[in-house]
């Protein structure tokens, strides 16, 4: 219904236009049940890069984006256009205007490099920021590395009708009628392509608040139904805010997790030793000798040192025991409880003399029996609430950005770091090497989180964080009435990718703030000062798109060159294609090859067999009989044709 509103808004004869509304209204008061929100019209992303030409979908940079023309031809600046919905033809300058890709439309993405940073020179861990609307971000995303990623943490807008969020371009707040079915509309789209992105044992997590939480957990389960929503509060605010009636001091965390495993852990604890009785409890029948008589008999322990010497014989069910009998300096031990029931060991017989020989069954001084179990690693129990003053937000996330950006606030609300340091850790503590995405990356916070993490364990987990270039809604309003418009310099230095998450990422590697002086203080729970930075590397692109037509030509192959990288692992610095005219392209660094002229084929098999670190490669051929044939000898090897591998993807993408 929200779709059909949004149209009606466009309709320009207004008699028309309030009988269709009339209409509608008394259609829609069907009561409905469950989980019911809104279709809104698809989302639309301005392309501030994207040159404005005939045919080109627009919208005016001081209008709503959801408001589209058609441009119909240019001539000396101007550019003559028709509205999609009402034909009206309009001229309009091309400077005002804006590229618009519109959610459903095919795409075709490419990686701009825009900067990087190094720490680590001998390592191959690369991390990645990408400047973008995450929806087209995570359709790349999904082309990369379906079914690959092994923890995705965000934290999206929570919806407060605070006008922290925009639909459209717009910001939706407590006025606007649809805005829970607008959010969820948002949400959708995205979860179902975090689904697709996820390994078999993947895991889930979303910051969110009382605003959208409960309408949150049925969209999660609605999208993800082989899967369980676990909630955790976390105590991030416990000064309160400022409230009416209950002053809230905690948000959520949902760890989403497939149905039957066991993946969320807490803290590690190496060789530990578990001790428990060595007779069985309880008031089954199993529990008792009646039950099962083959795990009743005497065990021997020396006098004098306790030592666990043996057995006794195996007992019939009816045989009696007599504790008097044992070898010279020893007594006899029966399952046999204070209360005089015959109980069972937790051993058969053969089995017993197994485990004493390995030195598992002790006496204790007080002369009773235990299991003593040395466990290489035990991890702790992660509880649903989470009160510990490392999750403040203020001291955690606003105090450490303002030290990182040397005194300045940029960023509102920012997440505790050891929040996010948690939630991850929890999520991947068996997983070193995992792969994390975060698609609301704000300030970055997950990057930091990361490269901590991976400081504390050894680990080389790698990351990738998306977010767009927005400014606030304040700092619009001033460039604006300076004369500064979207996609102009200054207002793009701004923005917070440009402005806060790549500073961060960078300031946090280094171990400096944005003045280039060493930040203060030391890591919670390491010796490591801030000052000491991290071994990790980044590299930082803004999303654009190509022509179909050029790529299938390969004429594009030079910007696909990062998209090519992410998609085989982003091991080292990301390459950059020298030679235009070059026949293949050898990367043993980065571990991928590509064969650009097949008529070499043969020079370009000797040339990958002599580098084994090589482990994807990719054929630009035509032929998919040529294709199949080129890669018979790489059943070891990931492959894919290109261009068809990368358009058909694309294309599949927007038809699903």
């Amino acid at each position: 219904m929200a779709a059909i509103h949004d149209l009606l808004a466009q309709i320009k004869d207004e008699a028309l236009r309030a009988r269709l509304e009339q209409e509608i209204n008394r259609m829609s008061k069907t009561k409905k049940f469950g989980l019911v929100f809104e279709e809104h019209l698809p989302e639309c992303t301005p392309l501030y890069d994207i040159p404005i030409k005939r045919g080109s979908t627009v919208a005016k940079k001081t209008g709503a984006v959801s408001e589209m023309y058609e441009v119909s031809a240019i001539k000396d600046g101007i550019a003559t256009c028709y509205h999609k919905v009402t034909a009206e033809k309009e001229e309009i300058p091309v400077e005002e205007l804006v590229s618009v890709a519109q959610f459903g439309e095919p795409i075709y993405p490419y990686l701009k490099p825009i900067d990087s940073i190094c720490n680590a020179p001998d390592s191959d861990l690369w991390h990645t920021l990408i400047e973008a609307d995450n929806y087209h971000a995570l359709q790349l995303l999904e082309y990369l590395y379906a079914g690959k990623v092994d923890c995705i943490y965000i934290d999206p807008p929570y919806n407060t009708g605070a006008r922290d969020w925009k639909y459209n371009n717009n910001y939706v707040d407590s006025a606007d009628a649809y805005r829970h079915s607008k959010w969820l509309s948002f949400m959708q789209k995205r979860l179902r392509i975090a689904k697709s992105l996820l390994c078999e044992d993947g895991v889930l997590i979303v910051a969110i608040d009382d605003y959208e939480v409960a309408r949150l957990i049925q969209l999660i389960e609605e999208i993800m139904p082989n899967h369980d929503v676990s909630p955790v509060i976390v105590n991030h605010h416990p000064q309160g805010g400022a409230a009416d009636n209950i002053s809230r001091t905690h948000e959520y965390a949902l760890f989403v997790t497939p149905k039957g495993l066991k993946l969320i852990k807490g803290n590690k604890t190496e060789d530990v030793e578990e001790r428990w009785s060595l007779t069985r409890g309880g008031t089954d029948v199993r529990n008792l000798r009646k039950g099962r008589p083959n795990s009743f008999y005497a065990i021997y322990v020396d006098k004098t040192t306790r030592e666990v010497k043996g057995v006794g014989p195996h007992l019939d069910a009816d045989t009696p025991y007599d504790r008097n009998e044992a070898p010279e300096g020893c007594v006899a031990f029966y399952p046999v409880g204070k209360d005089g029931k015959e109980r069972v060991w937790r051993y058969e017989r053969e089995s017993m003399m197994q485990h004493i020989s390995d030195g598992d069954i002790i006496c204790t001084d007080k002369m009773t029996l235990n299991v003593v179990k040395k466990r290489d690693v035990k991890y702790d129990p992660v509880f649903s609430v989470w009160t510990d003053g490392r999750y403040n937000a203020g001291t955690f996330g606003t105090s450490m950005l303002q030290d990182i950006f040397g005194g300045e606030t940029r960023f509102s609300y920012p997440k505790s770091l050891y929040t996010v340091v948690d939630c991850i850790k929890y999520s991947t503590q068996e997983k070193p090497d995992a792969l994390v995405i975060d698609f609301f990356a704000g300030s970055g916070t997950t990057a930091h989180a990361i490269n901590l993490l991976n400081e504390e364990d050894g680990g080389h987990r790698r990351c990738i964080l998306v977010t767009n270039n927005e400014v606030s809604e304040e700092e619009a309003k001033a460039l604006t009435r300076d004369g500064v418009n979207p996609g102009d310099p200054e207002w793009e230095e701004n923005g917070v990718a440009r402005h806060i998450t790549w500073p961060r990422t960078v300031c946090t590697i280094k171990g400096t703030n944005t003045k280039g002086e060493p930040l203060g203080g030391n890591y919670l729970g390491l010796e490591q000062p801030m000052s000491k930075g991290f071994r990790a590397n980044a590299a930082y692109f803004k999303l654009g798109f190509l022509d179909k037509t050029s790529i299938a030509l390969g004429r594009q192959l030079s910007e696909l060159f990062p998209v090519l990288w992410l998609k085989a692992g982003a091991h080292g610095a990301c390459p950059q294609l020298l030679d235009n005219n070059a026949s293949m392209v050898i990367l043993p660094e980065n571990r991928f090859a590509i064969l650009i002229d097949e008529k070499c084929f043969q020079e370009f098999e000797e040339a990958v067999d002599s580098y084994p670190d090589i482990q994807t490669i990719y054929i630009v051929t035509d032929s998919e009989a040529g294709y199949r044939e080129m890669i018979a000898g790489y059943g070891d090897k990931n492959t894919f044709q290109l261009y068809r591998d990368y358009l058909d993807n694309f294309r599949i993408n927007i038809e699903r």
